[in-house]
């Protein structure tokens, strides 16, 4: 799966698409029974992590995290490496790709949870322009009522003020959110997309999603690309292990 450079201008101009899918019935039938089975084991290992950044108690919603989802089964390091998403990511920002972040997320039929506006460039701090670039991979149906990813159209001009829900070094997840008066969602647009199709979102590109209020269950992975070449980037991500952030196409 490649974009073409007319679609990369549309990613540019928009702040993403929506592609997909590049994976068989089979094979995301095959990722999701592996999601599944994660997130049983993180559970009887008590290391599953609820990341809502709602207000309702950890009881009341949940959205439940697979994170460093490469390190955690290998199924999902062969996903990452897949030769049909690094074309795609590719044709979007250059041929040297890291892997910054890798998470699946997962909604609870029901009671999952809320994750507020936020821009991925400002967890990343990367300093190049339109360097960033996120796929958000549907494992099921996402919809206004299970809890699909909204986005502001062209509202990737600039990085926005965010504020910090609580100190990261007590619990990981989605610690920062937008808290900024110019910062306009009048337009926000549901991306309602079919299991196996995928969101591109450009790096600055303001989101959220809500809460599973249907009874089915929400799964996707949000994997996250950056161009391999920069080197100034928050420091957060410098000091993880080399394996959480590896290099999967090209070089730095």
């Amino acid at each position: 799966m490649r974009f073409t450079p007319e679609q990369r201008e549309e990613w540019l101009e928009r702040g993403y698409l929506v592609g997909g899918p590049f994976l068989s019935d089979s094979e995301l039938d095959g990722i999701g029974a592996d999601f599944l089975r994660t997130i049983d084991q993180l559970q009887r290992e008590q290391r599953l992590e609820n990341v809502k950044s709602d207000t309702a108690s950890d009881a009341e919603t949940q959205v439940y995290q697979i994170r460093t989802a490469h390190l955690a089964h290998p199924t999902f390091d062969r996903l990452v490496r897949d030769p049909r998403l690094l074309d795609a990511i590719e044709s979007l920002i250059g041929p040297n790709l890291r892997l910054v972040h890798f998470q699946g997320l997962y909604k609870p039929p029901r009671t999952g949870g809320e994750v507020a506006w936020h821009q991925d460039d400002y967890y990343f701090g990367v300093n190049k322009a339109n360097a960033v670039a996120s796929c958000w991979l549907a494992l099921d149906d996402a919809t206004i009522e299970n809890g699909c990813m909204w986005v502001v159209p062209h509202a990737h001009r600039q990085m926005y003020e965010h504020r910090k829900n609580w100190d990261p070094s007590e619990k990981k997840g989605f610690f920062f959110s937008i808290d900024d008066p110019q910062f306009d969602f009048s337009n926000a647009t549901p991306i309602e997309i079919k299991r196996g199709q995928c969101l591109f979102h450009h790096g600055l590109m303001p989101h959220r999603s809500l809460r599973n209020n249907s009874a089915r269950m929400r799964r996707a992975f949000a994997i996250h690309f950056f161009d391999a070449t920069v080197t100034d980037f928050r420091g957060l991500y410098q000091t993880m292990p080399q394996e959480n952030t590896p290099i999967v196409r090209g070089g730095a």
